[in-house]
């Protein structure tokens, strides 16, 4: 019985060793890394996704709304305790005519929540800063919170294109590489406050193809709310997070299984994933369809007469990793736009030419503060001096070709 009760402490011993291990190795993990546990449900809805989703189907929300084509967009004249919306659900706390005054430059901008500029008010963000310092300009704020590059190109074929734009502005995160093959956003972002669905591209025989937002109708919410468990594995489907990420088991209370779904999951994705030793991997299916994005919403703003110019805009992260290491995780990216000759501004390289002075921090709290905001204005107004194209002799009217 001795040597019984000898074994069975061991074993308890070296159990509780390997629990505090995984559980140091965890919260380093989450420090460190900032990587965490977060399995996706395949089941359910969490508590804080279904109760946003009531309030959306109740028509409570007063700034983002839901869209059958888009997944969601901003509400005509829509407000927020920082944000107002114009009559046509555009950044702005002016109206626009269809056609520009005569003799002044457009620009229409498109992009997720650093093109809407998210965390500032109206008057601080980036393009209102342009007009400011130039009244004989428009600057068109098209952003949207949570948008992927996909949802920005059909946003401006829906919503952009008729307002026959001299210039449009195709604002990118460095992040949002991984929005292009996620549809239902909880399945990829699992603290989202927008847990809604969206279309997204997909590549047959290297020809891009729409795939409509799955929840066409808004009462289709309902249902994921009653039956979740029929309704999640269809919007997976063709989602990359719901077919590669890990999901939670009934023995999650143990560190040391939470440490094993998460290891393995990231060594999987280093193997197969989206980033390939600290860059965007040009082989992955989110960089092929990404880059055929693109090639799409340059070539259709090319063909309406108007200049496109992709405007690359860093996280804090990549702010801090190219002041430590000079690197950055898109330059795949860039050289593939410079391959295909496309205009890009790369705002990093703005913040380190008018921002050195700054902390990371100062200049991306969280999205860009008002000071990064007048960093970004300042450098695509510089861009677009330098390459002429805001010479009032040289704009021409145009009609919008649908």
């Amino acid at each position: 019985m001795r040597q019984l009760g000898f074994w069975l402490i061991l074993i308890l011993a070296m159990f509780a060793a390997l629990e505090l291990s995984s559980f140091a190795a965890l919260f380093l993990m989450e420090t460190v890394r900032h990587i965490t546990y977060a399995p996706i449900s395949v089941r359910s809805i969490s508590k804080r996704d279904r109760s946003m989703l009531e309030v959306l189907l109740a028509g409570r929300t007063n700034y983002v709304i839901y869209s059958s084509s888009l997944g969601w967009t901003i509400k005509p004249n829509g407000f927020a305790p920082l944000y107002r919306a114009n009559s046509k659900g555009i950044r702005a706390i002016r109206e626009y005519t269809l056609t520009p005054p005569k003799n002044v430059p457009r620009i229409s901008t498109f992009g997720d929540s650093f093109t809407h500029g998210d965390g500032v008010g109206d008057k601080d963000t980036w393009q209102e800063v342009m007009m400011s310092t130039n009244r004989n300009l428009e600057v068109l704020n098209f952003g949207v919170g949570g948008f992927g590059l996909d949802q920005a190109f059909l946003r401006y074929q829906q919503d952009g294109a008729m307002y026959n734009s001299h210039i449009v502005l195709i604002g990118f995160l460095s992040e949002n590489i991984y929005r292009s093959v996620n549809v239902f956003r909880p399945f990829y972002s699992s603290d989202t406050t927008l847990p809604l669905a969206k279309p997204r591209y997909i590549l047959e025989d290297g020809r891009l193809v729409l795939l409509r937002n799955p929840m066409r109708d808004l009462l289709q919410y309902r249902d994921l709310l009653t039956n979740p468990e029929r309704v999640l594995p269809k919007m997976g489907a063709h989602d990359y997070y719901f077919q590669t990420r890990y999901t939670g088991g009934h023995f999650d209370f143990l560190p040391s299984v939470r440490l094993f779904r998460v290891a393995r999951y990231h060594l999987m994705e280093h193997r197969t994933g989206i980033e390939k030793n600290g860059y965007y991997d040009t082989d992955s299916e989110a960089f092929k369809i990404t880059a055929a994005i693109f090639d799409h919403f340059i070539d259709t703003v090319s063909r309406t007469g108007a200049v496109p110019i992709v405007v690359v805009m860093p996280s804090g992260g990549d702010v801090a990793r190219y002041r430590k290491e000079g690197t950055k995780l898109y330059t795949p990216l860039l050289e593939y736009f410079r391959a295909r000759g496309y205009r890009y501004i790369d705002v990093l390289d703005g913040f380190e030419k008018y921002g050195r002075s700054m902390t990371v921090d100062e200049l991306v709290p969280s999205h860009y503060s008002p000071s990064g905001n007048g960093l970004v204005a300042k450098f695509i107004w510089q861009y677009l001096a330098e390459n002429q194209l805001l010479d009032p002799d040289s704009l021409r009217p145009r009609a919008f070709v649908k």
